[in-house]
């Protein structure tokens, strides 16, 4: 069985932890097929000044650039946060099989489009959305933050 309990839960901790030091608390794991760990990433909007540099997005290049392929189709993301459009388009590219999220939050993004709904649309690859993991505490833990 699947855990996706732990690994949401070291997703948000990290977001928590290192929020004083970004401008946006994301953070993202991402493990492999055999359920372990192979990176963890966070928002670097600020301190690169891309506004492209998401979590996610620096896990992709960087795996890409580690495993010098663009396709990542053994890999699950545990975001903290549910992928913005860029994200998630970025995910679907690269194959990436699964992206696990705690809570739907597209009210509150500046372009409120659905992961899922996003994601209906990739025929050619699809991509797996799995949402709700602890959700009442990460509701909790991003008003606070």
């Amino acid at each position: 069985m699947i855990q996706h309990e732990g690994y949401m839960t070291r997703s948000l901790l990290q977001a928590q932890k290192w929020s004083c030091l970004w401008d946006q608390p994301f953070w993202v794991i991402v493990i492999d097929s055999t359920w372990k760990i192979v990176w963890e990433d966070h928002d670097r909007v600020a301190s690169q000044c891309d506004p492209t540099a998401h979590a996610e997005i620096n896990a992709i290049r960087w795996l890409c650039k580690q495993l010098q392929q663009t396709k990542l189709p053994w890999y699950i993301f545990y975001c903290s946060s549910e992928p913005c459009p860029t994200c998630l388009t970025a995910c679907i590219k690269a194959k990436v099989r699964c992206i696990v999220y705690w809570a739907k939050t597209e009210k509150t993004a500046s372009l409120p489009l659905s992961a899922e709904w996003l994601a209906s649309f990739s025929k050619k690859h699809p991509i797996e959305i799995i949402w709700g993991i602890l959700e009442t505490e990460a509701l909790e833990q991003r008003e606070q933050l």
